[in-house]
This record gives C-alpha cells, sequence and structure tokens, in this order.
C-alpha cells in the first residue's frame, strides 16, 4: 500500500484547521485575467490517503501546472508532507485523510489557453485536473 491522491480541487481558497480541509468556491474550472501574463489568488486543495504503516511518514508531492496544449511547463511547485505521528484514537489497520492547500498565486499563466495541473505523490503519477484561463470579457 502507499499514499494515495483522493482528492483535488481547484478553488477561491482553502485552509486546514485542526487537521481538517476548509475549501471555500471550490470546482473552479475558469479563470478570467484582464490583462496577459496573469496571476491568480486561487489555491489547490487536496486530500492525500496515508495506509496505515505510513501514516507517520514523510511523503514527497510534486504538482506541475502545463499548457494542455503544449506541453510547456509553466510551474513546478514541491510539497513535503512531514507528518506527525498518527493522532491518538487512531486503530490498529486505519490509515488516514491528509489534507494539503497549496497557494497558486505565484504561479504566471503566459496566455490565455486550457491548463492541466499534475500530481505526483512519492515520484509516482497520482492525478490531474484541467482547468481553462480566459481573458476577462466585461
Amino acid at each position: 500500500m502507499t499514499a494515495e491522491l483522493k482528492s483535488l480541487i481547484l478553488c477561491d481558497f482553502a485552509q486546514i484547521r485542526e487537521g481538517l480541509l476548509f475549501v471555500q468556491s471550490g470546482g473552479l474550472t475558469r479563470l478570467a485575467a484582464p490583462t496577459f501574463p496573469a496571476k491568480f489568488g486561487c489555491h489547490v486543495a487536496a486530500l492525500v490517503w496515508l495506509p496505515p504503516d505510513e501514516a507517520g511518514s514523510a511523503h514527497q508531492i510534486l504538482m506541475k501546472v502545463k499548457s494542455a496544449a503544449t506541453a510547456t511547463l509553466i510551474a513546478t511547485i514541491n510539497v513535503a508532507m512531514h507528518e506527525t505521528p498518527p493522532p491518538p484514537g487512531l486503530q490498529p489497520g486505519e490509515g488516514r485523510q491528509v489534507p494539503i492547500v497549496v497557494p497558486l498565486a505565484a504561479v504566471t499563466f503566459p496566455e490565455p489557453g486550457e491548463y492541466d495541473l499534475q500530481v505526483e505523490v512519492d515520484d509516482r503519477f497520482a492525478g490531474d485536473l484541467s482547468f481553462r484561463v480566459a481573458p476577462r470579457t466585461d
């Protein structure tokens, strides 16, 4: 058994409080900007399931933002999961869900188009999501 990405969502805002994931305005599929290149104040929220024997181990998450049309790498985000020992009350053989929040404010999108966010957990492809970046049409 290995760590698994269970949820991945693009949202306006996310935070972790007392080990729980709080997501606000989740499920974004389109980001709009008045000019390009553009940056957005959105977040990626994820849940990573850790099997019982890895519930207190460190894991590496790599997120890659790519242009869907050209596969050009736009940004790479490294997330180190330095887990604490399993919480009290975890039963023998019980895994745990670990919330992850990654702000995308530092990512610059050079032009409108479709983008992919690809996630690796411990050097293995774990999942992805696609979204569109478009010019604002006010």
